[in-house]
């Protein structure tokens, strides 16, 4: 029950979002980056409430693949959940993967914008969070796997998005960052628009080594990113880790490639 005290917090915590909101639209105005309107709240991040909109009515197919999440065609409803697959991932090493929606718009800008600073807008972060309690496996989760960076990149970009995606959704979850077990010890090329997945899977070929196996062995995992496109890199990470004896492999990005995402 709430108590007196905590109303009124509340209702100042209200009002000074609402000042803090005006403030942004009036003296500080940013356009949306997706459509060139008007960014009313700084919760939105880079995106105005309209394109966040957009990707809420798609982020959650009904139908999806048990496996990677991909859309799929609508099944009879005697067809379990767990059950549907679209045929295009049995070989991929992880137990599952799921994104928080597709990558345009809103969720596009965003993830653009967290390659250059390392920061998650509220609007995002509540996105993860739900995306991450609806994981068909959530509670057997012991620790979140950032997909490392090498050392080269990480010190011209000076940060890990990965990482920061990381922090976010265990400081929800109540679970710890794992920064150690897995290095990538290749430097691979910079994945190109229209590389086929041969072709990624080539570059990735040994790129990930386990440097600190009592992190991984016989632990349910769950490697982040930003984005998902054909899956070569969680299946190289996958594999690297269940070699290593992690009990299971699971995916989670802000987004995934629409072309992936049954569109």
């Amino acid at each position: 029950m709430l108590t007196r005290f905590d109303k009124m917090f509340n209702g100042v915590s209200r009002v000074s979002a609402s000042l803090r909101d005006a403030a942004v639209a009036l003296l500080y105005p940013n356009a949306c980056r997706v459509c060139g309107g008007l960014i009313e709240s700084w919760r939105d991040g880079v995106a105005c409430a309209n394109c966040w909109q957009e990707i809420e009515r798609k982020r959650t197919p009904e139908n999806i693949c048990a496996k990677c999440g991909a859309p799929v065609e609508p099944l009879p409803p005697q067809v379990a959940l767990d059950q549907r697959r679209c045929g295009r991932c049995p070989g991929l090493a992880f137990d599952f993967a799921r994104a928080c929606g597709p990558y345009e718009g809103a969720l596009r800008e965003s993830v653009l914008s967290l390659k250059l600073r390392p920061h998650i807008a509220p609007r995002l972060r509540q996105m993860l969070r739900q995306t991450f309690a609806a994981l068909p496996e959530a509670d057997t989760i012991e620790s979140i796997i950032p997909v490392p960076l090498h050392p080269t990149r990480l010190a011209e970009r000076g940060f890990n998005q990965a990482e920061v995606i990381a922090r976010e959704l265990a400081s929800g979850a109540g679970l710890r960052v794992d920064r150690a077990g897995l290095v990538r010890v290749k430097k691979t090329e910079r994945h190109r628009a229209g590389m086929g997945a041969r072709e990624r899977a080539r570059s990735l070929d040994q790129a990930f080594k386990v440097r600190a196996s009592r992190l991984i062995e016989g632990r349910a995992l769950l490697v982040v990113d930003d984005v998902m496109t054909t899956g070569s890199t969680a299946h190289e990470i996958a594999e690297t880790l269940l070699r290593a004896n992690a009990r299971s492999v699971y995916l989670l990005t802000l987004a995934r490639a629409s072309h992936e995402f049954g569109q």
